[in-house]
Formats: structure tokens, sequence, C-alpha cells
């Protein structure tokens, strides 16, 4: 079944140069993007010892104009756990020193929403369509992960389901759903540095366990539309790649990248991707994925780490400690 995953490492063709632009407030490093169909707004965290000088800030990006304008949050990050957009609107979930919260992002405004009753915290956001979303999360009632839905931006949620008891509440948690029946979720398996995936085909009532090889130790960056996905994945030596599937994660085909640490990716439908990361010398790169052909992208003015990605239909933005660019998916 996983005969289709033995795509060997080859050379990339180049594509066109992404081009970066220093970050409004230099002090801050822009950890987190999430864009919605006219806009992309990026905010700084202190995760990585910035602090904000004058107040917590984000930079806001307008696919109209082009151009980056300073924008308040009602306090500054410690750190993003994940976000995710429908067209007019983002959920945005991460912690401070104090608390763990859920923002909502939506007509240039950002507002507190509440955390579903018995959550700690929000680790993976899925925005579907038309307000729809999920939020997997650690449950105290469940002493383990669990899942809710809802219809109205993060304003209410369902009651919630348990995940599967093998998954490590701790570390990175990757959520696709199609709609509020059907899921696909990868986490780590708690004893042991493999991923686990499953699938639910009721809301988290039940869920199918898919069978993926023990040697593959993340999956990240899930996106699906229908059967179909797109994910990144590193393997136990370190390879990463980007995988395809047609059957809603039961079976994987993979694509060679040519660098290696692959940090995050984004896209728009499951065909125009963006991923970055870290190649060999440690200087960020950027590769563009358009159907199954990944080229490697240019970077220029970029001399630090980039740290999120995030499309919308025709652009995708990249942001990090001190440099901000947009990639034209047309490109």
């Amino acid at each position: 079944m996983l005969s289709g995953c033995s795509a060997s490492i080859q050379s990339l063709a180049s594509g066109p140069t992404v081009t970066g632009t220093p970050t409004i407030n230099i002090n801050s490093s822009l950890a987190s993007a999430s864009c919605t169909t006219t806009s992309c707004i990026a905010i700084s965290t202190s995760q990585f010892g910035s602090r904000a000088v004058n107040g917590p800030t984000a930079e806001l990006y307008s696919t109209s104009t082009k151009t980056w304008t300073q924008f308040n949050v009602p306090f500054e990050p410690q750190q993003i756990s994940s976000s995710s957009c429908w067209s007019q609107g983002c959920l945005i979930s991460g912690s401070s020193i104090e608390l763990s919260f859920l923002w909502k992002y939506s007509a240039g405004i950002v507002s507190q929403l509440t955390l579903p009753a018995d959550y700690q915290a929000a680790t993976a956001l899925s925005c579907i369509s038309n307000e729809q979303c999920a939020l997997i999360g650690y449950n105290k009632s469940f002493s383990a992960l669990g899942i809710s839905f809802s219809q109205d931006a993060g304003v209410s949620w369902s009651s919630p389901s348990a995940l599967p008891s093998s998954y490590s509440p701790i570390g990175a948690i990757s959520l696709s759903c199609t709609d509020d029946a059907n899921c696909l979720v990868s986490a780590t398996h708690q004893s042991s540095n493999t991923a686990l995936l499953y699938a639910t085909h009721d809301g988290g009532v039940t869920w199918v366990k898919r069978n993926i090889s023990n040697t593959w130790s993340q999956l990240q960056s899930l996106s699906c539309i229908n059967l179909k996905c797109v994910g990144a994945l590193t393997d136990s030596s370190g390879n990463n790649f980007v995988v395809r599937s047609k059957t809603f994660g039961r079976i994987w085909t993979k694509i060679s990248t040519s660098n290696s640490g692959i940090l995050n990716m984004s896209c728009s439908g499951i065909s125009n991707c963006v991923i970055i990361g870290t190649n060999k010398k440690g200087e960020p790169w950027v590769e563009t994925l358009h159907n199954d052909s990944l080229v490697v992208n240019k970077v220029a003015y970029v001399s630090t780490p980039l740290n999120s990605v995030s499309c919308n239909a025709t652009t995708c933005v990249v942001v990090g400690n001190t440099a901000v660019a947009a990639v034209p998916l047309s490109s």
C-alpha cells in the first residue's frame, strides 16, 4: 500500500525570487501568519526573546494594496499554537505568561473569545467555511485530547469528543476537517517517536486508524478537500517530503524536497503550497508547489529564520524574526 512512498531525493528547479522587507517593528519577531480572502495578519510573540516596546502589535498585509501596516492586538502572546481561517476571518490560539487564549480576527479587529468548557488550551484549529471550525485541545474532563466544533466562528462549541488515547497530548498536532463530520488528525504516539494518523467520519465520536509507516516521525500542515489531502512529512532519518493522498489519508505518495528542515507549509486548496524551513547551512529557504511540481525559490534580503507561512487564494505570506514577504501563487 505504501509502495508509492519510495521517491528519491532529487534536484529541484529554481523558481522566482522571494524578496523580504523589514518588519515594521524590528524589536518584535513575527511568529504566526493567518490569511483571509483579502488580508493577512502576522502576530509577534516574545518566544524569541523580544518584547514589544510600544505595546502589543501585529502587522496587517492587504492583498489589494500589497502593503504592510501596524495593527493592535489585545496583548503580546508568548506563543501562538495554531491558527486557521475562513474567507472573512480567522481563529488564533496561543498562550501568554498568565493564560491560554482564543482570538478571532475579522474585519480589521481582533477580539477575545472564551475557550470551550473544560479545555485548558487549543492546540490545533481547522476552519472550513461559513464560520465552521474545529478545535483540538487538552480536555480536563477526559484528561486527554478532545475535539469540539463551532458553527459561529468560535462563539459557542459542541460537547467535546475524546481523541484516541494513543495520541500524545504534548507536541505538534495537525488537524484538517472537510466539514463538521470528517477530519484527519496527526500527532505523535504517546510512547514512541512516531507519527499517528486517525480519521473520523462522525465528528469525533469514532476514530479509524490510518496505517502509515513507522519510519514517519512527524506529519504536519495537513490540508484536505473532500478525499484529497497534502501534508509535510519528516521521517526517522530526518528527510523531509511533501506527501499527497487521494484517499483521505489511507494511501500517500511522496514529492521530494531538496532541503532539510521543513518548518511549516500552507496551501491554497491542495495544489498550490508554499513550504518554509532551514537548509543545511542554517539559512532560510522557500519552496513552492504547483500541482506536483516543486521548485526552490531564491530568497533575498531575509537573513534570519522564517517562522510561519499562510495562504489565501492568490498569495502566500511568509514572516520571520526580521522580515516579511509575499509569494504570489501565480509565479
